[in-house]
């Protein structure tokens, strides 16, 4: 499932680094700044050259959410691997990235997130979004 129709969705993109050895033992840990939010979906990039020495998963109050605890390895690993999971779960503001590397070369990966605040759901608020002529545009940035 995606967000329902209408829903404003926002986009968070991070991008974790890990130096070379460190063990899946005592990952690092790159915080998301995702708000109190429903979080749609999680993509994750493996670029070229990890060759299976990292990993990496998303991480909420201290659970594994993506890959889930339950998995047999909560892990991901690859190389030269793009990575979609719809979560469709609500979430708070203190998602992390967990990461390890057992290579001998600083390895980085690519995350988005596409979520909508709670704070967002809960408001009465209209969001409205006009339509802008480029002309229109160029005097109001001017």
């Amino acid at each position: 499932m995606s967000a329902p129709p209408g829903t404003p969705v926002w986009l968070a993109v991070v991008a974790p680094s890990c130096p070379a050895g460190t063990p899946e033992s005592s990952p690092t840990s790159t915080d998301t700044g995702l708000p109190d939010c429903i979080l749609w979906q999680v993509e994750i990039r493996i670029p070229p050259g990890h060759q299976g020495y990292t990993g990496i998963q998303v991480n909420a109050a201290g659970v594994p959410i993506v890959p889930t605890a339950k998995s047999p390895y909560p892990w991901f690993t690859g190389d030269n691997d793009e990575l979609d999971y719809p979560y469709d779960r609500e979430v708070h503001a203190d998602v992390k990235l967990y990461t390890f590397n057992t290579g001998t070369y600083v390895h980085a990966w690519q995350c988005r997130f596409l979520y909508t605040p709670v704070s967002v759901l809960k408001s009465s608020a209209a969001i409205i979004t006009p339509k802008l002529s480029a002309a229109d545009l160029a005097r109001l940035t001017s």
